[in-house]
């Protein structure tokens, strides 16, 4: 692999250009803008009739010639150049390269709502390495408890978080590297957090004693909260755009608002929320909005009354729900809908990702932008149940969703996967990760290990649902129950599989922080298949009780050493709960 993403063309010459100066310790920021000053033997010549970041790049003998129109295009010439010299270690081969991305907006979605709360400096690691990548948007997913609203300064007065000048310090540090740091804050479903709160749960759709989790929209009260969180939050981001969620309004049509919705239609109450966030924002803040369309797509007969501007987040992480897609993307196509395509890291409710599915889930997604003129590929990276994936895991989904929103290559045929995307992903993660030692292809194995588990279930494994889940609880919605799952054979298989994968990455030496978070996820696993054998067969001697017991309480120690050198403390107990409740319901059992 000479470069990565994969270029729309490149020819490689006879020879090699010996850069002059040493590039070791640059970053692309440094080097672009050196670039700009004048770099010894590196010529930029703008030209008029390139796109906003096309850029043609030619290596010979007489040195570095750079063609663009655009300072962003000369930005993403010297990403690709840099990468050459690092690679080559100052030695380039001959190369003649012209290049520009298939989708106009490549970004990446984190939450950090929750649970895990990164710090500045590791959400700066993350945008600089989705830099390298040639992403172009970022998002930080809100829903409460993230961020230092200034109107509602008590709620977060007891930890720390996100504040206003941190916000703008990302901004900065955004703009410096042409990304668009995209404000995210949900507006209608997943407002759980802010509806258990005394002070806002007259706000919710809810009946008797139940804590609401979406926003009642026909008071005005809960409009003017809206405007409240968007006062705090949107002056902070230069971004043209804001997302503003709206998805899973599970309450839509329920509790206070049943008689309205069936009076008006259910689409038509939606739609008029969201056309009056819109105007609220766009006069405002200056803004257009993007919104997450699983609730309206079922409801094309709607979509006129999509505002205009507005961009429909369209996302599906599962394998039926990428094959689904298709008809969407062309019903917004047909309406002049604009829109995005969004697939997962699908890392939340498996801890490692299911990689087979995450590489279908965005290749599909990404032929069907091109395919059908999505203006964006946004890939989510979703914290449920108290987020205790590590960011080592969403890596290859990333450098992989980094590839095809740079260039899809050829459209996948009726025969073989597009394998030569996925490697090549993996060996970029291991270069820029792991000191170019093999390290990604056995993660990819590790990932997969739900397969050995007896019953596949939808976005997530059994192993990771059933470890957030009370001892005496098996069944998990309508999708599957431990019970009738067969016996102990499957999660042994689990066990051992993961153990000998570990043991191959124990044997490569690369960073250990990193290394750790990978060994904690397979202590994960193991711990997730060593509870369900115990729920299928609850009675346990007290000798597997203390085995058990003795792993949760390294996990539990783990977890918090790993979990404190990257992210805030606040956030941490929600997944820590569910380790500390097996914990003791094990000690009850014997």
């Amino acid at each position: 692999m000479m470069l990565f993403p994969l270029p729309r063309q490149i020819e490689m010459l006879d020879g090699f250009y010996q850069m002059k100066k040493c590039l070791k310790d640059y970053d692309v920021v440094m080097f672009y803008r050196e670039i700009q000053t004048g770099y010894e033997g590196v010529t930029i010549r703008k030209i008029e009739g390139l796109t906003q970041e096309e850029y043609r790049l030619s290596i010979d003998e007489n040195g570095i010639l750079i063609e663009y129109t655009t300072e962003e295009g000369l930005f993403r010439a010297a990403t690709s150049l840099l990468q050459l010299a690092k690679r080559g270690r100052g030695k380039v081969q001959y190369t003649k390269i012209v290049d520009k991305p298939d989708i106009k907006r490549r970004g990446y979605m984190l939450d950090i709502s929750r649970g895990r709360m990164p710090k500045v400096e590791t959400i700066k690691t993350m945008i600089d390495f989705l830099v390298s990548l040639k992403y172009n948007e970022f998002q930080l997913y809100m829903e409460g408890d993230c961020f230092k609203y200034a109107a509602y300064p008590k709620e977060t007065a007891d930890f720390d978080c996100l504040t206003p000048e941190d916000i703008r310090e990302l901004d900065k540090y955004c703009r410096d590297r042409f990304m668009d740091l995209v404000p995210n804050q949900n507006s209608f479903g997943h407002m759980y957090t802010w509806l258990k709160k005394p002070d806002f749960h007259h706000l919710g759709l809810f009946e008797a004693d139940e804590t609401p989790s979406t926003l009642n929209p026909i008071l005005p009260e809960s409009f003017e909260f809206m405007k409240n969180l968007y006062a705090s939050l949107l002056p902070n981001f230069s971004s043209d755009y804001v997302n503003i969620g709206l998805d899973e309004a599970y309450g839509l049509g329920k509790f206070q608002i049943e008689e309205y919705c069936r009076e008006k239609g259910e689409d038509v109450v939606f739609m008029e929320w969201l056309n009056k966030l819109n105007d609220h924002i766009t006069s405002t803040y200056g803004k257009k909005v993007m919104f997450w369309a699983d609730m309206i797509y079922n409801y094309p007969q709607s979509y006129h009354m999509v505002p205009k501007d507005a961009i429909a987040l369209e996302w599906g992480y599962e394998l039926i729900q990428s094959q689904r897609m298709t008809d969407h993307c062309i019903a917004y196509k047909n309406a002049g809908v604009r829109y995005y395509v969004c697939p997962s890291c699908n890392t939340h409710g498996s801890f490692t990702s299911r990689m087979d599915v995450t590489t279908f889930n965005i290749r599909t997604c990404a032929e069907l932008a091109v395919e059908y003129g999505a203006e964006g590929l946004l890939l989510t990276d979703w914290g449920d149940n108290g987020h205790p994936q590590f960011g080592v895991w969403s890596m290859v989904p990333c450098a992989l969703n980094g590839q095809y929103g740079w260039n899809i290559g050829k459209m996948q045929d009726g025969e073989s996967f597009k394998a030569e995307f996925i490697r090549a992903s993996e060996d970029f993660v291991d270069e820029y990760a792991f000191e170019g030692k093999k390290v990604s292809r056995l993660m990819y194995r590790m990932a997969n290990y739900y397969l050995l588990e007896p019953e596949r279930v939808h976005v997530c494994t059994m192993c990771a649902k059933q470890l957030s889940m009370p001892m005496n609880q098996t069944k998990y919605a309508h999708l599957f129950d431990l019970k009738d799952s067969g016996d102990d054979f499957y999660f042994d298989n689990v066990t051992d599989y993961v153990s000998r994968v570990m043991a191959d990455i124990e044997k490569i030496d690369f960073d250990e922080r990193m290394k750790r978070e990978i060994r904690f996820t397979a202590l994960l696993i193991e711990l997730g298949s060593e509870v369900c054998k115990v729920k299928l067969n609850p009675e346990i001697t007290k000798e597997k009780a203390d085995a058990l017991v003795k792993m949760l309480d390294l996990a539990i120690d783990e977890y918090e050493e790993l979990w404190n050198y990257r992210n805030y403390a606040k956030g941490i107990e929600k997944f820590m709960v569910h380790l500390k409740g097996r914990k003791e319901e094990i000690l009850n059992l014997v």
